[in-house]
């Protein structure tokens, strides 16, 4: 293949390697993105993987955006017809939006905004008589977010003192408002995919079944709960490629590395 010719010895190594854990380090500006996009375009063009069999998560839109411009420029138009590409976030809720019958919601729901987050907060704090400027909703929003990212929902939040107390109230109602106004915020839809699949074994089976390669640029920002979903996708074989830079993560890095492709 052309396009395999223009990469150096690690680059194409990372781009040509097996199935399996594979996780490529390298520092800013040495190719992590053009090798996560020409992997895609091998496993197309030469594996044979049809489009449908890969996820690739990136961390903005544009960035997706930029990833299948990138493929359809070396495959053609049609070669990510059917690919899921896109941000964590986004893939969540086109996945949530499928399983709704699952979930406390229709699959119409809507994506609260930060903005439409700390208005909510902002008005149970006052419903419930709490003195915002000792509990301030922005704190109190962040501790809620920290909650969920931990998979602790509004009714095991542990109490320890008494913002601790503040904080449980304030989230169990902010739970039942979202799930009154069929909405979710971002936190959610990473929530509610995470649960799904480890909950439904019916669901994470089929998505692990059409999911045979997952790939995730950027995977130093990868938080744990964004982790914990991309290898229940990743299914029994683990087929998960990622890459990332060692030297800006704040996670331990996980899977096996083939090689600086400096």
């Amino acid at each position: 293949m052309d396009f395999l010719d223009k990469l150096n010895p690690q680059q194409r190594k990372a781009v040509t390697a097996g199935s399996g854990p594979i996780l490529v380090l390298a520092g800013p500006g040495s190719g992590k993105t053009r090798v996560l996009t020409q992997r895609v375009a091998y496993l197309i063009a030469e594996e044979g993987v049809r489009p449908y069999r890969i996820l690739a998560v990136t961390f903005t839109n544009k960035a997706a955006r930029e990833m299948q411009t990138r493929v359809e420029k070396l495959l053609g138009a049609d070669a990510t017809q059917g690919m899921m590409l896109g941000t964590f976030h986004s893939i969540c809720a086109r996945l949530l939006r499928r399983e709704s019958e699952h979930l406390p919601l229709e699959s119409n729901f809507v994506i609260f905004d930060a903005d439409d987050q700390q208005r909510i907060v902002k008005g149970l704090i006052r419903e419930l008589n709490i003195s915002e400027k000792s509990y301030r909703p922005a704190s109190v929003h962040a501790a809620i977010s920290n909650a969920k990212n931990e998979l602790i929902g509004p009714d095991d939040y542990p109490i320890t003192n008494y913002r601790d107390e503040v904080v449980k109230r304030v989230y169990i109602e902010y739970q039942k408002r979202l799930i009154a106004s069929n909405a979710v915020d971002f936190d959610d839809l990473l929530v509610y995919t995470a649960r799904l699949l480890e909950e439904d074994p019916a669901v994470r089976e089929k998505y692990a079944r059409r999911f045979e390669h997952v790939l995730v640029d950027e995977f130093q920002d990868t938080n744990p709960l964004q982790y914990r979903w991309l290898k229940l996708l990743a299914g029994r074989d683990n087929a998960l490629f990622a890459v990332g830079d060692d030297d800006q993560s704040i996670y331990a890095f996980r899977g096996a590395n083939v090689g600086n492709m400096q």
